[in-house]
């Protein structure tokens, strides 16, 4: 037991050098000198966030898969892609909340989504979960509308999105069913 002891004591000894250690270089580094650097890091932070532009891409790649999905009837897959389009819309929504118009007027983009969610695509996420093909192919077109009065709201009325004529993703199989093992 005095062994086990010894060793305890030894570790809780090595642990608290380390701590100070640690602490001694937290405290060296937050020093005056970095207090004055914290307006650059914020800067070099706000450079380090994608463009609205970068994650919108990953919105189109998740909702050209969904209307894949749902063509298809595989109603897991339509929910995951319908899913993930949402949360990357969010993620877009909080990198820049509010944009300007070509006019310079104020764009806010939390409203404007939340108008499209709560009607255009909480009818797609109906039609999934209803697994109702014709509804979705209706819902999901409706969809863009909302979408591209996004665009043009932002003074991008250039970006118009139609329904897309291949997969984002050709790795994916859209098949409802299971293969077989090969």
């Amino acid at each position: 037991m005095g062994q086990a002891f010894g060793l305890a004591s030894r570790i809780t000894v090595v642990s608290l050098v380390l701590a100070g250690v640690v602490t001694t270089g937290c405290r060296a580094a937050s020093g005056d000198a970095g207090a004055s650097t914290v307006p650059a890091d914020l800067e070099r932070l706000k450079m380090l966030v994608p463009s609205q532009s970068h994650t919108m891409q990953d919105v189109g790649f998740h909702w050209t898969n969904l209307w894949f999905a749902g063509q298809q009837g595989n109603w897991p897959l339509a929910r995951f892609y319908f899913d993930e389009a949402h949360q990357h819309i969010q993620w877009t929504i909080q990198i820049r909340p509010i944009r300007k118009d070509p006019e310079g007027r104020d764009v806010d983009l939390p409203s404007i989504f939340q108008a499209v969610d709560s009607s255009l695509f909480a009818a797609v996420k109906i039609a999934i979960e209803q697994q109702n093909t014709a509804q979705f192919a209706t819902a999901y077109k409706n969809s863009l509308d909302g979408c591209y009065s996004c665009h043009k709201s932002s003074g991008k009325p250039y970006l118009r999105p139609i329904v897309p004529t291949a997969p984002a993703q050709t790795i994916i199989d859209f098949s409802p069913q299971t293969p077989s093992a090969q």
